[in-house]
């Protein structure tokens, strides 16, 4: 990034390639209104980190946030898209390589690379050396100094990254570090297995290929509710492989079966697939998703993840007439059963 792009380096976000980005993505947008959403984007307050991120994240999938305008004599209310998910090379996507931030205590942090899309620092990547003993600890006691330090770097966060050469792990904000993931390539994964040359190259292809970054961005985030508190998970590999393998399969007309190991987060898989189904892009014109179960916690488990993952109009039906009821009313609900 140029020196000239930032005013002051306790500058997070690159507001000229964000005003950009956000005229190019709605052109027909007036200078009044890009103003506004340039504000709501990056004037964003909340109690914690975690809430500062989630009402960020919930801006960055679009269509929530609208503003008012006269277009061709009419006033009408128009979202306001920040990422172009539909054209992915319509987004400015940048790596920059050891850029400063002033940090809390009044000194510089310096992370290794921090990538940006449309001017927002979404990922932050910790480089270590192979040859180094404890190169993953380091890589992850740097990242937990960032978000402590630098916490307005992580406004935008969506993915945090530790590479050294042999291997590479990723994980979401505030992650203890048991929940950092590797990313294993299957036999499908031709393209990325041709490029790599090292381990750490096939993460760093999996998640930062544009269509994938954006897919990631916008299917894969998940804030979840545990006891009080939010916890935002990043999919694993194989829930990414299961739920788009899945959609593509039912696009096409035919089904089919995925077998889970035990422990491989096969609620979540669920979680993603059924927020697949009801987004307007799959062209599944807002079905009813019925989730069978043969135990009654496994019931109750499921009900309660797919609530305290926000997804909406979830109905758990008690009895065979009550299920009878529910799928007569079906319109885009979720039951489970």
């Amino acid at each position: 990034s140029k020196p000239d792009e930032r005013e002051a380096i306790t500058e997070v976000v690159l507001k000229n390639r964000l005003l950009a980005a956000i005229k190019r993505i709605n052109p027909w947008i007036n200078d009044n209104n890009l103003n506004k959403a340039f504000l709501e984007l990056t004037t964003i307050n909340g109690a914690s980190l975690m809430e500062i991120n989630q009402k960020i994240w919930e801006l960055l999938r679009g269509g929530d946030y609208v503003v008012k305008q006269m277009i061709n004599g009419d006033e009408v209310f128009k979202p306001v898209h920040f990422i172009d998910y539909t054209n992915p090379t319509n987004n400015d996507f940048l790596v920059v390589n050891q850029m400063s931030y002033h940090n809390r205590v009044g000194r510089k942090s310096r992370p290794d690379l921090v990538v940006y899309l449309n001017g927002l620092p979404i990922s932050v990547i910790e480089c270590k050396s192979p040859k180094s003993n404890n190169a993953w600890d380091s890589a992850y006691s740097d990242l937990v100094e960032y978000q402590d330090l630098n916490e307005k770097l992580f406004h935008y966060n969506q993915i945090c990254v530790g590479i050294w050469g042999e291997k590479g792990k990723y994980g979401a904000i505030n992650s203890p570090q048991q929940f950092y993931s590797v990313f294993k390539t299957s036999k499908d994964d031709t393209e990325i297995i041709a490029q790599a040359q090292r381990e750490q190259d096939k993460l760093l292809l999996a998640l930062f290929k544009k269509e994938r970054l954006l897919d990631i961005i916008r299917h894969f985030v998940l804030f979840e509710l545990d006891e009080g508190r939010t916890i935002k998970k990043l999919p694993r590999y194989q829930q990414i492989r299961a739920t788009n393998k899945t959609i593509e399969r039912l696009q096409a007309g035919e089904g089919g079966v995925v077998w889970h190991t035990q422990g491989s987060g096969k609620s979540l898989t669920m979680a993603y697939v059924t927020r697949k189904l009801q987004a307007q892009e799959f062209g599944f014109k807002n079905p009813t998703v019925m989730v069978m179960t043969d135990r009654k916690d496994l019931d109750r488990q499921i009900t309660t993840t797919f609530r305290n993952v926000g997804l909406k109009n979830v109905n758990q039906a008690n009895s065979v007439v009550n299920l009878d009821s529910l799928l007569r009313n079906d319109y885009g609900s979720i039951i489970t059963t």
